[in-house]
């Protein structure tokens, strides 16, 4: 028997960690979180101190796992806890020390930033005991989490509608996408022109030059009889090349990927949501490919930066090598760990096509690019403007051109990178030029909106301003997306009529619960309990007590929502209210429904009605009504009409596919559940099967090049 046992949280990392230890060491699995809260009772004791009251994770695999772990540890000399290297990995090595009762003088801790030969077998030569500093501010955000979800859930539960939640970070997040929508509504926008020259010089070249000239003017076209007015004095000539002017720039590499900024970089450049993009990050790391991927530090050790600059130097040549050292900017950054970076960055992107699948690959090789990019050199490039005029009206070319490509060579960080978009060369001119005008086109512009969050720019903001930390982002945005809080359309985040009903009732009532300044000092406060510069005790006593304070203050204000409209009830000419139903829409009721009258209007997402039930002719069979086609959470359903006073709904008999099912023979059906239409077994619920409906293969690769061109319309006629 192994006289040493590893535990750390999944399989995959146990397999790499048995490669570089010996036959006296045993890897084993603790598949993440033993113990947890329970789901049944509130389980926070707050009176003198706090005390949470934890119980074994009940899910099989869970149970499989401790009793290896038991029966191993029973039998080892010492027993290393090396999950990961943060908080949560801290707490789940503390859990199982707990649960499986490891004697302390047996009992060792070893954390790595990455999962290579080297790291690993440093981490057992400098073992360490558990920190409970970290412990215990996994336990408090625990804590304070749990006395939001399980006092405020049961108000939203009964005010709005069943499955929802509150979050003390998720509601902060919900807050920034709601303003952002209100941002949007409320915008005015306001029109603006620009005027295009296509000039030629005396060489028979082309350029194009612009009017207003500059960010100050650029709103100084207010419509479009100025811009014709403006037009009509310039079109005359003579154009004349007013000055020529050249300079030198440079343009520095971004620093190494962090945790928000690889969410960010993996949405635009391969459209991945951040739950995809961790999952992935997650198995390269336990795979001992890349560092830690939960990290908000930009940080290289010596050793990288040393590796990296080597292999620059080797691949490109010395002119391209440039040692660099980058610090977190981010308010509340932790640099204990490394950036985000390849374990061992002499491995290519195409040195892994055997050992990774693709959508690894194109996620490794971002990785690797960025890393090696850091510590190369500035990209150079020259940069002119020609300064034109017109009787009196200014116009400006510009124009760039890369003269060194150094970082650029292996990384491009946003299309504003795009080597296209960066070579424009103007033909030579001099001062003094006279040009040829070819065309003079106007075009209308207005001014936009601030733009919706996508998943990554969210995550991105929630770093800005303060709240959740690496090891939550994706797990916060999930929430959302999970509770139907927000829906996703083309990548951009929308509050549905639910997430923003949620958010109007904390505002009023719980305003600290998505005040973004009270999470982020709440996120501080967690961070001075890991640096062991204050107690978890006083803190989650603190904001249990206010809490508490708060929520006796306003559990019988809080109430339904019911707007005013208006309208009256054409059936009865009460006054008609716009009400939130429990399935998440908003409809239109008369005053006395349901008891006096039974008027009511469902609407849609946006707030429009829909259309009247279609009859069909049919009777119900418990009333004898009609029966009617409605709309649903779910879709459409064929229901009385008679509603809700009869709650009879036709059951449809699901359409058969042709096929069997294969894991009891039974025929598949179409179904719709709650996510959509699927095929499923008829013989539901004794066969659970669910066909997975195969999805085209995509290849990742960076966002497609994409050209701005300018929607040109003639210059309107002077009036």
């Amino acid at each position: 028997m192994a006289k040493n046992l590893v535990v750390v949280e999944s399989p995959a990392k146990a397999k790499t960690i048995e490669k570089y230890m010996g036959k006296d060491y045993q890897v084993l699995a603790s598949m993440g979180h033993v113990r947890d809260l329970p789901k049944s009772s509130f389980a926070v004791e707050v009176n003198g101190g706090v005390k949470l009251s934890y119980e074994p994770i009940s899910r099989a695999s869970a149970k499989k796992a401790v009793a290896a772990i038991r029966a191993a540890a029973k039998k080892a000399d010492t027993v290393w806890l090396a999950p990961d290297p943060d908080r949560e990995g801290e707490a789940i090595a503390w859990h199982v020390a707990e649960l499986v009762r490891l004697k302390p003088e047996r009992t060792r801790r070893v954390a790595f930033n990455e999962i290579t030969k080297k790291a690993v077998t440093s981490a057992f030569a400098s073992p360490r005991a558990l920190d409970m500093d970290l412990v215990d501010a996994q336990q408090a955000r625990r804590a304070v989490d749990r006395i939001v979800g399980y006092k405020l859930s049961p108000l939203l539960w009964r005010t709005v509608g069943p499955n929802l939640s509150a979050g003390r970070v998720q509601s902060a997040a919900l807050h920034l996408v709601v303003e952002r929508e209100r941002a949007i509504r409320a915008f005015d926008p306001v029109e603006y022109w620009d005027l295009t020259a296509t000039l030629v010089t005396g060489q028979d070249a082309t350029l194009q030059a612009i009017h207003p000239v500059g960010d100050k003017e650029k709103y100084s076209l207010g419509n479009g009889t100025a811009a014709a007015d403006v037009a009509e004095r310039a079109r005359p000539g003579p154009w004349s090349v007013l000055r020529v002017k050249k300079s030198e720039r440079t343009r520095k590499p971004p620093a190494p990927f962090k945790t928000s900024t690889l969410q960010q970089a993996a949405s635009s450049k391969l459209g991945w949501p951040t739950w995809k993009t961790m999952k992935l990050a997650q198995s390269l790391y336990e795979a001992g490919h890349i560092t830690y991927m939960r990290t908000d530090s930009t940080n290289l050790s010596a050793d990288a930066r040393a590796e990296i600059g080597k292999l620059v130097g080797e691949k490109f040549g010395a002119g391209y090598q440039q040692p660099r050292e980058f610090t977190a900017k981010t308010k509340g950054a932790q640099e204990a760990h490394e950036a985000i970076r390849p374990a061992v960055v002499a491995q290519a992107p195409a040195d892994m096509s055997r050992a990774l699948s693709e959508e690894q690959r194109s996620l490794y090789e971002m990785i690797w690019q960025r890393t090696v990019a850091c510590q190369m050199a500035d990209a150079i490039y020259d940069a002119t403007t020609v300064d034109i005029e017109s009787n009196g009206v200014s116009f400006r070319a510009t124009g760039q051109v890369v003269k060194f490509d150094g970082y650029m060579r292996v990384y491009l960080e946003r299309g504003d990178d795009d080597p296209d978009e960066i070579v424009r060369t103007l033909p030579d001119v001099s001062e003094g030029d006279v040009l040829e005008l070819r065309s003079l086109d106007s075009a209308q512009h207005f001014t936009q909106p601030p733009p919706r969050f996508t998943e990554a720019t969210l995550v991105r903001e929630m770093e800005r301003v303060g709240i959740g930390r690496p090891s939550t982002y994706s797990a916060t945005v999930k929430v959302l997306n999970d509770r139907e809080y927000v829906r996703s359309e083309s990548r951009r985040l929308f509050p549905t009529a639910r997430g923003e009903v949620v958010c109007e009732l904390l505002e009023a009532h719980f305003s600290e619960v998505v005040d973004v300044d009270f999470t982020a000092r709440m996120e501080e406060d967690l961070d001075h309990i890991a640096e062991g510069a204050k107690q978890m005790a006083p803190v989650v006593r603190e904001f249990f007590e206010s809490f508490e304070a708060r929520l006796e203050e306003q559990k019988d204000k809080m109430t339904r929502p019911e707007r005013p409209t208006d309208q009256k009830c054409p059936e009865c000419g009460r006054p008609v209210v716009k009400k939130f139903g429990k399935h998440g829409l908003w409809f239109l009721s008369c005053t006395g429904w349901p008891d006096d009258c039974k008027w009511s209007q469902q609407l849609d997402e946006e707030g429009n009605p829909l259309p009247d039930p279609e009859g069909t002719g049919e009777p119900c069979p418990d009333c004898g009504a009609e029966l009617v086609v409605r709309t649903g959470r779910y879709g459409p359903f064929v229901g009385c009409s008679r509603y809700p006073d009869c709650k009879h709904i036709k059951k449809e008999p699901p359409k058969e596919t042709g096929e069997s099912c294969p894991e009891c023979g039974s025929p598949l059906v179409e179904k719709r559940g709650r996510f959509g239409p699927f095929t499923g077994c008829s013989n539901y619920p004794e066969c659970k099967h669910i066909k997975k409906n195969p999805r085209k293969k995509t290849t990742a690769k960076s966002a497609p090049k994409t050209s701005r061109r300018r929607t040109a319309k003639p210059a309107p006629a002077k009036s």
